[in-house]
């Protein structure tokens, strides 16, 4: 009978990870078109620097509504599946709209569907493979699969450059096109069978569904001083990004001599190649040297991200050197990001981390990109360029020196 068992967790394995690859690949294009919408919002829209700004409170700010989301999680495991299916068809469709959208309000309205619910479905998805995959296997699994994807977004990246130089109109009916190949991973998620680790709670005494999840997060930091430490890590190079996010998008398209198609292959293609080259390399460096080693070094690149971006006034080939670095940074961030709740949680849920993570992001989030926008109105792009490397290195400098434990419930070796 344990036999049986076993072969039938092994089963249920290897169909998660081939929906997970199939997620990462299908992904892909949204994302990478995506990734150039800022730029797309200046120089084809025509949205003012504080359209920008407020476009790049977005995703930080929906993070508050998306941590409500995986709160309601917690006390509700035998819904993970729902819960991912649910806010991955939602996040999709406002794209299949965009070939009949040419004004900012529409746009931001669909983009904030969007990044409400790519991010609510983050915890749901992450319990789900760490109930699923063993732990030997997961961290090199997801590793792999997004160094997979970001290949496929090199060679999207490719082909966008050259369809962006045909007519910049296009980019239309590419997000129609590519939300349409995302969404067809629905049809293998919905045959995914989610393991039970133990028999559905009963529902909880009824608590103030606003505040209760923030004070269990804020419990959580407070009996988790590793987990703490790592939070403190991700606000500081967190929230350097976020200053430097509505600024970044500005500079290019007003200082920067670069067309769309030019933003397609760094963003696409240099970003892909960093985060492709550098992904198992970043797996490898968790494996060696710890969560907490790499938070340093996260750091130390985003730092350096925007002083090299500030010499692409100078030749455009710092423009793409700039997205390359910023394409290795990014390997490493989005590893430990996506996967710092499994780590922290060892066997426990790893819900409650991952809320906490989304949680973070709102809260900085809601005064980043707007103390950006406002300092780049009044100073211009380039001294918040140079304010936000500043922050994150001196974030890399202060977590150095702290002397904190790996995570205490994990080996991650």
């Amino acid at each position: 009978m344990s036999h049986e068992l076993a072969e039938v967790k092994d089963k249920d394995c290897l169909k998660t990870k081939l929906v997970l690859l199939w997620m990462n690949l299908s992904s892909e294009p949204l994302i990478a078109i995506y990734s150039m919408i800022p730029f797309i919002l200046r120089k084809e829209i025509g949205a003012t620097t504080y359209q920008i700004v407020l476009f790049s409170t977005l995703s930080p700010v929906l993070s508050v509504l998306s941590f409500y989301w995986g709160a309601w999680l917690k006390d509700r495991s035998h819904k993970l599946l729902p819960n991912l299916i649910g806010a991955w068809v939602l996040a999709r469709i406002p794209f299949l709209f965009f070939p009949y959208i040419d004004n900012f309000i529409a746009m931001f309205v669909c983009c904030s569907i969007y990044q409400l619910f790519s991010r609510a479905s983050t915890p749901a998805l992450m319990e789900i493979l760490k109930r699923n995959i063993t732990k030997k296997t997961r961290e090199y699994v997801f590793s792999l699969y997004y160094g997979l994807s970001v290949i496929e977004g090199v060679v999207i990246g490719l082909l966008l450059t050259q369809i962006l130089e045909i007519s910049n109109n296009n980019w239309r009916i590419i997000f129609l096109t590519c939300s349409l190949i995302s969404l067809s991973s629905v049809f293998l998620q919905v045959r995914i069978k989610v393991s039970q680790e133990k028999p559905p709670p009963p529902l909880p005494v009824k608590k103030n569904f606003i505040v209760h999840p923030i004070k269990e997060s804020f419990q959580l930091l407070k009996t988790r001083p590793d987990f703490a430490i790592f939070q403190w890590g991700f606000m500081i190079g967190g929230f350097a990004l976020m200053l430097i996010s509505p600024v970044r998008s500005i500079f290019i398209a007003d200082v920067l001599p670069v067309t769309i198609s030019d933003v397609a292959l760094a963003r696409c293609v240099f970003v892909g190649l960093g985060i492709a080259a550098s992904s198992l390399v970043w797996k490898k460096a968790l494996d060696l040297f710890g969560i907490n080693k790499l938070i340093v070094w996260i750091l130390l690149g985003f730092g350096l991200f925007p002083l090299i971006l500030l010499l692409a006034s100078t030749h455009l080939a710092w423009f793409y050197f700039a997205h390359l670095v910023y394409g290795v940074t990014q390997g490493g961030s989005h590893l430990i990001w996506y996967l710092s709740g499994t780590i922290y949680a060892g066997d426990q849920s790893s819900t409650p981390f991952s809320t906490v993570n989304v949680l973070m992001i709102g809260i900085r989030g809601a005064v980043g990109p707007v103390l950006g926008g406002f300092l780049c109105n009044y100073l211009g792009p380039m001294p918040v360029l140079f304010l936000g490397s500043g922050i994150a290195l001196f974030g890399a400098w202060l977590i150095s020196r702290w002397k904190v434990k790996q995570p205490q419930h994990v080996s991650i070796s």
